[in-house]
């Protein structure tokens, strides 16, 4: 009884009344209650074996009575302190109130209608809630003094406005996610756009060098950093900076074609067999950095074709679908009937069951096929006349 009233009393909160039932009261529990309820004006007996109603209020005065104090009793059954629910309602939608007036009213909104508008729509969602207060107020401090008037790191932006800590912008961290929002809201980006070219976009600098492309065969137009270490490589392997390639100054021949490579090893492969003589060749490495997304939005913007192939997994489909959806790549002996014909010396990686897609056949497949397992004829399609019919 003494839990079911704790439990109304919780949801009523300090003056509100309510019924308390119990469905099927024990013999103990009878005498017990009988004994309890005699004080007050309550004259029916408590049977045991029959459900019993009454008013917490009634329950309450009863305890009194008994100079008994029903909150501490409440407490002593519970294990922990009572609550007022009612309460701690109003407080919450108070601070939410005074969340919203303080957010909304925030000098580092003032004329960012666009951005104004993503705040609004993120508090009603619940993305941006009192909690988050220490964070945002951080975001608003960079925010406010965004775009840079002049270049600037963000390493640097970070200890000049954050308590000196060159890493509090740092990817990964609640503060980076926040602020990248934040900018794509107010510059109206496309919310896929990378985070680097989000920053660039407020004029910030991301580690302009450890983003890199690696590339075998290329010939870029220009007198900038990055066309002219290609002219230095004269055909050979060269490894391009995001930051050289951002700085401008290089163009990629118009109507020219590109492949592009999952790993390493096929350029490396491709320049042993045909040094200088091979055909335009990236490396995304995995997943496409910055610098090949740069490399790869430049070779599309003149008109050139992307040619994929990758390793036959999950991760290959995924990094062919990217591609193949931002800059319309198309499959460089990246189909069934390469995989299969992989397949041949390799009957143990085959799939168990008989598919019908390319995408069922590598999901099929019982570990991962490396796209080395084609290195001759990836090589044969790179050399000088090489046929593109697969692709």
């Amino acid at each position: 009884m003494l839990l079911a009233a704790r439990d109304r009393r919780e949801r009523r909160g300090a003056s509100g009344d309510a019924q308390i039932r119990l469905s099927d009261v024990s013999p103990d529990e009878a005498l017990a209650l009988d004994a309890l309820l005699a004080v007050s004006a309550r004259r029916r007996p408590v049977l045991p074996g029959r459900p019993l109603t009454l008013r917490l209020s009634e329950l309450e005065a009863a305890l009194r009575a008994c100079a008994g104090d029903p909150r501490a009793e409440y407490e002593r059954v519970g294990g922990r302190p009572l609550r007022d629910l009612p309460a701690d309602r109003a407080t919450a939608r108070a601070a939410r109130e005074d969340f919203r007036a303080w957010l909304l009213g925030h000098p580092a909104l003032e004329g960012r209608p666009r951005l104004a508008e993503w705040v609004q729509a993120a508090i009603a969602q619940g993305r941006l809630h009192s909690g988050m207060r220490p964070l945002i107020a951080s975001a608003l401090v960079v925010l406010d003094a965004l775009p840079a008037g002049e270049p600037v790191q963000r390493t640097v932006l970070a200890a000049r406005l954050l308590d000196g800590d060159p890493h509090a912008l740092d990817a990964g961290t609640p503060l980076h996610s926040l602020l990248v929002a934040l900018l794509i809201a107010d510059a109206g980006l496309d919310p896929t756009t990378s985070p680097r070219m989000v920053w660039a976009h407020a004029n910030v600098t991301v580690d302009p060098v450890s983003s890199t492309v690696l590339a075998l065969g290329l010939t870029l137009l220009g007198d900038g950093v990055a066309a002219q270490l290609v002219r230095a490589a004269d055909g050979g392997h060269v490894i391009l900076s995001h930051g050289q390639l951002a700085a401008g100054g290089f163009a990629w021949p118009a109507g020219t074609d590109c492949f592009s490579a999952e790993n390493p090893s096929v350029l490396v492969a491709a320049e042993q067999k045909h040094k200088s003589e091979c055909r335009p060749l990236i490396c995304t490495g995995g997943h496409p950095s910055d610098a090949v997304r740069l490399l790869l939005g430049a070779i599309v913007d003149a008109g050139g074709h992307i040619h994929h192939h990758g390793d036959f997994d999950e991760a290959g489909l995924l990094i062919f679908g990217d591609l193949e959806a931002r800059y319309g790549a198309r499959p460089w002996r990246y189909d069934l009937d390469t995989l299969e014909s992989a397949l041949t010396g390799h009957p143990e990686i085959a799939p168990r069951r008989p598919v019908k897609t390319f995408a069922s056949a590598v999901a099929g497949l019982r570990r991962p096929l490396p796209e080395e397992l084609c290195l001759d004829d990836l090589l044969s399609d790179l050399g000088p006349g090489g046929r593109d019919s697969r692709c």
